[in-house]
């Protein structure tokens, strides 16, 4: 993570000063990033904004958000024993739900992932971003039950 400018630039500016006021000010992960995060704005109603900026209203109960952007970067070295352990896990069955037009996770990522779970389904969904629940949950749902189950 440290080593990739686009992980390491976000993690840097979003837990400096500005972007410690922006998180715990201003609510900026629902306000900012949640609606350039989302491949179809009109996915993002005013009632589910409203739901994400009630769950964490006031600065105080944002701290936890506030924290994640530093470990983004702060926990290179961890995530790099998970993924140098890699074997132990990535011949289970895996399914990839990957929104392409996410901000936060790109086309680079998924190829990784595809390269070490040979076995997995995925699924792109070429019009949708981050928030895949959001976004498309009716054609989610029965991807992850169909897993779930045993199937495809």
């Amino acid at each position: 993570m440290n080593r990739d400018l686009h992980f390491w630039f976000f993690s840097k500016m979003m837990s400096g000063p500005l972007g410690q006021y922006l998180i715990k000010r201003r609510n900026y992960f629902v306000n900012g990033v949640m609606p350039r995060a989302v491949g179809n704005k009109d996915s993002l109603s005013e009632e589910a904004m409203e739901h994400y900026r009630r769950a964490q209203p006031s600065p105080a109960e944002r701290e936890a958000n506030a924290a994640l952007p530093g470990y983004i970067v702060g926990a290179t070295d961890w995530l790099r024993t998970i993924w140098d352990g890699r074997s132990a896990f990535n011949e289970k069955p895996t399914l990839i739900l990957w929104g392409n037009k996410d901000i936060a996770f790109r086309t680079k990522e998924l190829e990784r992932w595809k390269s070490e779970f040979v076995d997995a389904k995925v699924h792109e969904f070429a019009d949708c971003g981050h928030f895949l629940s959001e976004e498309a949950p009716d054609r989610i749902l029965p991807l992850i039950r169909a897993f779930m189950n045993g199937g495809d």
